[in-house]
């Protein structure tokens, strides 16, 4: 067949198409059939056979594949684990550093102030301030009271002795506004 008397190749409704013959027919012997079907069924054992030795193998791999798997997914835990570790304590290390640093730093800040705190009460400071600012003066022979050094009291219930105390504690601040009250007009 040709495109140009043909056309498009498709067979056209005018023409009648040529007979054909019929091919001949092969009735093969029933020998030949039997020995036909053995080697079919021989092939077709070494065919499965194939397959579940494949089958087992792929099995076995992927068997071993997922083992491998797992130990890695473990490993890389365990690793992980160790890594977050490590950073905590580092993190931690850092915060103690810092902690340290601040103590030291507020150790500095309280000698500091404690120093401060002992030059202004010590009995020489005290003395310069009450003489400087507060116009403090020498006592008189007048003003200076000697206490003897030992005062025997006679030993005392707990009712009588709190009693004795609000008494003194009494007379004691009266005394003391008298001296203040006669400093203050003898200057």
């Amino acid at each position: 067949m040709r495109y140009y008397s043909d056309g498009n190749l498709a067979e056209q409704l005018s023409q009648q198409p040529i007979p054909y013959e019929l091919p001949d027919v092969y009735i093969p012997h029933p020998d030949e059939v039997e020995e036909q079907k053995r080697r079919n069924r021989k092939r077709l054992e070494e065919v499965n056979h194939v397959r579940y030795q494949y089958k087992s193998i792929t099995r076995s791999r992927a068997r071993v594949s997922l083992r491998l798997l797992s130990v890695l997914l473990a490993l890389a835990t365990v690793v992980g684990y160790i890594v977050w570790r490590s950073a905590k304590v580092t993190e931690m290390s850092f915060y103690n550093a810092g902690l340290k640093r601040q103590i030291k730093e507020l150790d500095k800040q309280n000698s500091l102030l404690q120093d401060k705190i002992f030059s202004k009460s010590s009995p020489l400071a005290v003395k310069d301030v009450a003489t400087s600012e507060l116009g403090l003066q020498k006592p008189s022979s007048e003003q200076i009271l000697y206490v003897p050094a030992a005062i025997l009291t006679p030993a005392l219930s707990d009712e009588e002795a709190a009693e004795v105390h609000q008494d003194n504690t009494a007379r004691i601040s009266v005394e003391n506004m008298k001296l203040i009250e006669s400093w203050v007009r003898s200057h």
